[in-house]
C-alpha cells in the first residue's frame, strides 16, 4: 500500500502538492512528461479530489497530442484504466482518441480501438460504431474477425449491421445473421 492509498489524511496532504506539480511541470522535455505521468498515476491511486482527477485525465488527453508514440501509448493505456472512474472526463477526449485510430503505428491504433469500445454508450453508439466500421476497412486482415465480433453486438441500427454484412471484412462466419 502506498502513502495516501486508503488514508484520507495522507491523501488530503498530497492533493495540494500534486495539483501544483500537475499545473507547473514543463512538458517540453521527456523528464517533465515522466514527472507528470507519475503525478497522474498517484492522483488516480489515492483518494484525491474530483477536480484533481479530472486534471489528471486532461493531462493524459494532452499526452495523446504528443508526437512521441510511447507517450501516446502510455496515455491510451492509462485512460483505459481510468475510464470507469470518470467516464465523462475521458469522453471529453473522444475526438483525440478517435484520431488515434488513424495513427500509422498499429499499437496506437489497437490501444485506441480498445478504449473506443470502452467509451460506447447510448448517446454516442452511432458515432463510435461508424468510426469502428471505418477502422474495419483499413485494419489488417488478421484483425478483421476479432473486430467484427466486437462490433456486431453494438449494431442495433440496421444501417450499421448491413454494412457489416456487405463484407467489409473477410469473415462472413462472424458477421452473418444468427
Amino acid at each position: 500500500m502506498h502513502s495516501g492509498q486508503k488514508s484520507h489524511e495522507a491523501s488530503e496532504l498530497m492533493n495540494d502538492i500534486l495539483a501544483q506539480v500537475a499545473t507547473n511541470t514543463e512538458t517540453n522535455r521527456n523528464a517533465g512528461n515522466a514527472i507528470l505521468y507519475e503525478c497522474v498515476k498517484t492522483v488516480m491511486m489515492i483518494e484525491s479530489e474530483t477536480g484533481l482527477k479530472i486534471l489528471a485525465i486532461n493531462i493524459l488527453g494532452r499526452f495523446l497530442l504528443n508526437r512521441d508514440n510511447n507517450i501516446r501509448y502510455v496515455a491510451l493505456n492509462s485512460l483505459s484504466r481510468v475510464v470507469n472512474d470518470d467516464m465523462s472526463a475521458v469522453q471529453r477526449h473522444r475526438a483525440t482518441i478517435l484520431e488515434c485510430l488513424k495513427d500509422p503505428d498499429v499499437s496506437i491504433r489497437q490501444r485506441a480501438l480498445e478504449l473506443t469500445y470502452q467509451l460506447v454508450n447510448s448517446s454516442n453508439i452511432q458515432e463510435l460504431v461508424r468510426e469502428m466500421l471505418n477502422y474495419l476497412i483499413v485494419s489488417a486482415p488478421e484483425h478483421k474477425a476479432a473486430l467484427c465480433s466486437r462490433v456486431q453486438p453494438l449494431c442495433h441500427c440496421p444501417k450499421f449491421f448491413l454494412i457489416l454484412l456487405k463484407g467489409l471484412c473477410c469473415c462472413e462466419e462472424v458477421c452473418s445473421v444468427t
